[in-house]
């Protein structure tokens, strides 16, 4: 079962390659874009930003982490990720769309570990490294794969009917393959979920503490 598992996989990348690099090259973009930010904030946001960053610290310093409830916000908001891609997926129109939401979540990934890192330096770098990546080596590849399904589907349907081959069976076919491989990566995303809100929290209240 995993020996097919992992034959699907390589060949499903294989096959999508380009589009896998593309998206890639998009969130690494997102990455730079986001951290090079950091350093275009005034005096201004840069203080509000660092206040608040500390009165987080403090406050997860002193008080007990609801890990249960930092499991559910996460699925929340990856859920809507999914969703969102999933719908953009299914519409002709949406394939500049999943680019742009890759390089969203690039960015916020960048801008997030390049404050952190500007407000405390060294250890700034080895807290993200702590709390940050080993949640985004899971979660980033389930992303891009979700967004190579929808873009891979939207061509599908393109393709399609500028052929003029298109049929209630193969489309019905191309639409419960797309539905299995958002749930297959959703589900591997769980993993990741799993980790921000049960080891993550470990990880950064050693670095605070």
């Amino acid at each position: 079962m995993i020996k097919k598992i992992h034959e699907v996989l390589t060949s499903h990348i294989k096959n999508n390659i380009n589009t896998y690099f593309f998206l890639l090259l998009m969130y690494i973009g997102g990455i730079s874009a986001g951290a090079f930010t950091v350093n275009g904030l005034s005096s201004l946001q840069r203080n509000e930003l660092i206040n608040y960053f500390q009165g987080f610290l403090e406050l997860f310093k002193h008080q007990w982490v609801d890990s249960n409830e930092i499991l559910r916000i996460s699925i929340m908001d990856n859920a809507r990720l999914v969703i969102a891609l999933w719908v953009l997926g299914v519409t002709i129109i949406g394939i500049p769309f999943i680019y742009l939401l890759i390089g969203i979540r690039g960015f916020i990934t960048g801008f997030t570990s390049g404050f952190i890192i500007y407000i405390i330096g060294l250890k700034g770098a080895v807290f993200t490294l702590l709390t940050i990546l080993p949640k985004e080596i899971i979660t980033v590849p389930c992303i891009i794969a979700l967004g190579v399904n929808g873009i891979k589907f939207s061509l599908n349907i393109v393709k399609n009917k500028s052929a003029k081959q298109i049929s209630k069976d193969s489309l019905k076919t191309n639409f419960v393959a797309y539905c299995f491989v958002t749930l297959f990566f959703s589900c591997l995303m769980l993993a990741g979920i799993l980790v921000e809100a049960y080891i993550s929290p470990v990880f950064m209240r050693m670095m605070i503490s």
